[in-house]
């Protein structure tokens, strides 16, 4: 998890799907293209379940600008 301030509880979170198969090389550019959009607080990776949790007031138009795919239901990226 990178965090830039420590996330209260009332910090939203939106779930982004990623690619299969990344890689430490690929998690870390996404990383830095994420952390750098206005709101973000907080990333959490989950490469195994394929998932980026951004935390903090992010515009969700801005993430799918940086080229990710904003899940529509649940944390989990299932719907």
């Amino acid at each position: 998890m990178v965090e830039r301030n420590q996330p209260g509880a009332s910090t939203p979170v939106t779930t982004v799907r990623l690619l299969p198969g990344m890689c430490r090389r690929c998690v870390r550019a996404v990383s830095w293209r994420v952390s750098d959009l206005p709101g973000v607080v907080s990333l959490e990776f989950d490469v195994d379940a394929g998932t980026l949790r951004v935390g903090g007031e992010v515009d969700p138009a801005a993430l799918r600008r940086a080229g990710l795919t904003v899940c529509r239901a649940g944390p989990d990226c299932s719907g």
